[in-house]
């Protein structure tokens, strides 16, 4: 923490969704001396993701929706290229540009309509042919949220709380920012900003804790928030090379596929203007860690080693190795 500048992290270490150990270290508010509690509620950028995909997942299994179907079916009055299909919006390989990266981008922090985003999305040029290759872009769960919310009938906050929080008894992850959390800070522990939760949306706008988390990733992987089978399609990786550098893509949907002192490993991170989070869960037994902090941990030392460490501590001491 010293070394990232952290200001207050938690942490959770369990196996299919049973805590066997879970911390605050630090301060969930510097100005009332507050201290982070496992119970502390973050934001979790980018973990939105696997939410957002496990929706869709669901709303297939419902046959509501077809993930090969193209997105202009569902959303016609956008101009998407119509070789692009929900499966290449989950798998990251639709070739949309991220609209984060827009001149826009920066007006839409405190507030933008959907409605604005998609345009935009829709009328960028594409990185590449649709299907042909990877590359990671906010903008393919951005539109997955109004998939989801074209669909259902209902927004996507809404549906997220009644058919994933709700049933699987996550009781602290909302959409919108939560009446009690950690404030956030800057690198200088100064206040930090958050976006307004229509700016990330479906592709990043979520707040949790990490016990919420590990009930999720044991959930989730004993079949109670999709089948096993979907779950299976959602952790298996697209067959595409990365763009523009190459070699094969380690994305499924929602996660990151590799392998972790030989077992199999899935992995999400996230980053906003003010947190950073860390969900992952072996495929193989339901161990899983999870990581929040209410500082931004640039990509540069992302908070994938600090779970990597935690894992290799645990995974490879005989005392503790069992429970991995």
């Amino acid at each position: 923490m010293a070394a990232q500048g952290l200001v207050g992290m938690s942490v959770a270490i369990a196996k299919n969704g049973t805590i066997l150990y879970s911390q605050g270290y630090g301060y969930a508010d510097l100005s009332t001396c507050q201290t982070v509690q496992p119970a502390t509620i973050f934001q979790i950028g980018s973990v939105t993701k696997q939410f957002t995909a496990a929706a869709v997942l669901q709303l297939q299994n419902a046959g509501k929706l077809n993930i090969d179907d193209t997105v202009v079916s569902y959303l016609g009055s956008y101009a998407f290229d119509s070789r692009i299909t929900l499966r290449m919006l989950l798998n990251q390989t639709s070739g949309l540009q991220d609209f984060h990266t827009f001149p826009d981008a920066s007006s839409w922090i405190n507030g933008v309509p959907e409605a604005t985003v998609l345009s935009q999305i829709a009328a960028a040029s594409l990185l590449f042919t649709p299907g042909s290759a990877y590359s990671y872009s906010n903008s393919n769960y951005f539109v997955l949220g109004s998939v989801i919310e074209t669909v259902s009938g209902m927004s996507y906050s809404d549906y997220m709380a009644a058919n994933i929080f709700q049933p699987v008894g996550l009781s602290s992850t909302t959409y919108a920012r939560p009446a009690v959390s950690a404030s956030p800070y800057n690198s200088s522990h100064g206040p930090g900003q958050i976006s307004d939760p229509s700016y990330n949306f479906a592709s990043g706008a979520m707040w949790s804790n990490v016990e919420d988390l590990a009930t999720w990733d044991a959930e989730l992987r004993n079949g109670k928030v999709i089948p096993v089978p979907l779950f299976t399609v959602m952790v298996t990786p697209a067959n595409a090379p990365n763009f523009p550098q190459g070699g094969a893509s380690s994305y499924a949907m929602g996660w990151v596929k590799g392998t972790v002192v030989g077992h199999p490993f899935v992995w999400h991170n996230g980053e906003t203007l003010s947190y950073t989070a860390f969900n992952s869960v072996f495929l193989d037994d339901g161990f899983s860690v999870s990581l929040l902090t209410n500082v931004a941990v640039t990509e540069d030392v992302p908070f994938f080693n600090v779970a990597d460490q935690i894992i290799q501590g645990i995974c490879t001491t005989s005392a503790t190795a069992g429970s991995c």
